[in-house]
């Protein structure tokens, strides 16, 4: 009975003794578990993360890739439009040039009708009309006394020099100063200190422009200095008989200087008299200028009058 009674005891305490070792053991698995699942929720977040950041980079590729995609349409669209605007500026080019063409080729031929007319009403009428047209187009404005003088002066000395020629010129040249002869037989400009109006007789530029100023059927007008245009078919913008006041005159000065550079061994005796020449220049204030034979007068105003101190003969576009 009594061994009966132990085993029952024995028996009774196993498991007790059995739970008291396994204890502790089960609260350090517990709390492995524990720290694993933190462990593993941890890596759930990271991995969450993760997704979320690679999505967001997979829309920002997929984005990119499209406005990538847009921006090469874009460029092909824009090369596109430059190449046609491009063939237009040529377009454009080519109708440019064609229309100059045509406008030099108009000009050309008005000049060449212009010539045909005053051939056919001796070009004073013309000369006239274009002037009629100009004073119409300008403010009016009062003449002043000494350009009414002058032109009365001018219409007279226009007479003179076709009825008398050289001689007619001794009237307006003063005795006691210097008279200049300017002419261009070649590529440079002649200068000639006239002593003796007679002189002139033997030079063949002023016999060949006088003779063709004396033909002239042009009478004298106020107005600016017709100008030299080689590329025109009668070489001048306008034609006819024009003077008025003279400005900044410097045509002996600047010929002889560009003699002495030309040919600097060349002695030309009027070089001693460049200072007095170029003091004198400064006085010259009025010019007469006839298309029909070159040539231009150049006056100086003293004693009340006009006196002339230079003769030039030009050869428009020559060597």
């Amino acid at each position: 009975m009594r061994i009966a009674k132990f085993l029952f005891i024995v028996l009774v305490s196993l498991p007790l003794v059995s739970m008291g070792q396994f204890g502790p053991r089960k609260k350090s698995l517990k709390a492995n578990i524990d720290s694993l699942s933190v462990k593993n929720s941890n890596q759930q977040i990271l991995l969450n993360s993760l997704k979320l950041r690679d999505s967001t980079n997979t829309s920002d590729i997929k984005r990119l890739g499209n406005e990538l995609k847009d921006l090469k349409i874009y460029t092909k669209d824009l090369t596109h439009k430059i190449e046609n605007l491009s063939l237009e500026l040529e377009n454009r080019t080519k109708d440019h040039v064609k229309l100059k063409k045509q406008y030099d080729e108009l000009v050309k031929k008005v000049e060449i009708h212009q010539i045909l007319i005053r051939n056919v009403i001796g070009g004073d009428s013309l000369e006239e009309f274009e002037k009629q047209i100009e004073l119409e187009n300008k403010p009016k404005t009062e003449l002043i006394e000494s350009q009414k003088n002058f032109k009365t002066f001018a219409n007279e000395f226009v007479a003179t020099l076709r009825k008398e020629g050289e001689l007619g010129l001794k009237a307006y040249i003063n005795p006691k100063k210097s008279f200049y002869y300017l002419s261009k037989p070649g590529f440079i400009i002649s200068v000639n200190e006239i002593k003796n109006i007679n002189e002139l007789a033997d030079e063949i530029p002023w016999r060949t422009g006088y003779d063709a100023f004396k033909k002239s059927k042009f009478t004298f007008i106020e107005g600016e200095k017709p100008e030299i245009n080689c590329d025109m078919a009668d070489f001048y913008n306008k034609r006819g008989i024009y003077g008025g006041i003279e400005q900044d005159f410097d045509n002996i000065s600047k010929s002889l200087i560009a003699l002495k550079e030309f040919s600097p061994d060349e002695d030309v005796k009027i070089n001693s008299q460049i200072n007095e020449i170029l003091q004198l220049e400064k006085k010259v204030v009025s010019f007469i200028y006839s298309t029909d034979g070159n040539l231009g007068f150049y006056f100086i105003k003293a004693d009340g009058g006009w006196q002339l101190y230079c003769l030039e003969i030009e050869d428009p576009c020559s060597a």
